[in-house]
């Protein structure tokens, strides 16, 4: 009988090893203070600016600012097929990530972020609206993030 229930609880485990490695790559959360920032190497400390490059094969590159992500991108450290998901904090909800895709970036000479890219990124809609009236500049989409900031870092 114990034999059949080892034999099962190993089973079991292989399975959920199995499952968990075929999982889909995904961001991790943020070792804030711990974290060092894989464009400029500073600790990422502020969460409202943070943001992840997920690999294909999982591995979660950390970025203190926006605008180390699209630099880093844009300068080529990382080949794009290699690239699977890519994941900022939503400026006034720091405790959620969003997708680039999903995110609306708001540029202004009036924001401080830690790198003075001056980019934040948001969930678009009524809180976004205000931040963009409150602070001027630009709303941006990802697409934009990426070609203002390859002019300026090449």
């Amino acid at each position: 009988m114990a034999i059949r229930t080892r034999t099962r609880g190993l089973v079991l485990a292989g399975w959920m090893l199995t499952a968990a490695a075929c999982s889909t790559p995904g961001p991790r959360p943020f070792a804030f203070g711990a974290d060092q920032c894989t464009h400029c190497h500073m600790t990422v400390v502020d969460p409202r600016f943070a943001a992840q490059l997920v690999t294909a094969t999982g591995k979660v590159l950390p970025f203190d600012d926006v605008g180390c992500l699209a630099t880093f991108l844009v300068t080529g450290g990382v080949d794009a097929p290699t690239v699977h998901s890519l994941w900022v904090s939503d400026f006034l909800r720091p405790d959620s990530l969003l997708a680039v895709a999903d995110a609306i970036f708001l540029q202004s000479d009036s924001l401080r972020t830690p790198m003075d890219h001056r980019i934040v990124a948001l969930r678009p809609g009524a809180d976004a609206d205000r931040l963009h009236a409150r602070f001027g500049g630009a709303l941006l989409h990802w697409d934009d993030v990426m070609r203002v900031l390859g002019s300026t870092a090449r």
